[in-house]
């Protein structure tokens, strides 16, 4: 198996491949190719085949990308000349400030905000109920005072 930079090393920046770029995304959000069909509407083997695919529809880069938060314009117009500076960078931000493994897939980062969104709409429910039993309270003591004059 190459390592991803001799993958970067034989790419040719004069015709893209569409399939790379892919490749690249997905491994800079710590995506494996199922994690990414399954996200798209792919099989993992599907993923497989339309990244060794110099050249993709745009339907299908829009299915693709679309987990990856990427449009295709600007998908289309990425330099895949700055790929190897850019994957040097990280890891080197990465060493001097933390953990590379750190896991910044969107997808996770959607499902802890519902989580987030669900405990506040709880609680939310809650102080109406409490609310509501206020103000039978209060609307009973007042019938009550109307009734004794």
């Amino acid at each position: 198996m190459r390592t991803r930079v001799q993958k970067l090393q034989k790419m040719n920046t004069t015709a893209p491949h569409y399939g790379r770029r892919i490749a690249f995304l997905r491994g800079l959000y710590r995506m494996t190719q199922a994690q990414l069909g399954e996200a798209a509407g792919f099989k993992q083997q599907e993923v497989s085949e339309l990244e060794g695919k110099a050249e993709l529809t745009d339907e299908l880069l829009l299915r693709l990308l679309e987990p990856l938060g990427v449009t295709v314009e600007r998908f289309k117009a990425m330099d895949e000349s700055a790929f190897g500076a850019t994957v040097y960078h990280v890891h080197d931000q990465a060493q001097a400030f933390g953990p590379f493994g750190v896991n910044n897939n969107p997808i996770d980062k959607l499902i802890e905000l519902m989580d987030e969104l669900k405990k506040v709409y709880q609680e939310k429910e809650k102080l109406h109920e409490r609310l509501l039993e206020a103000e039978k309270a209060k609307v009973a003591l007042l019938q009550s005072q109307l009734e004794s004059k």
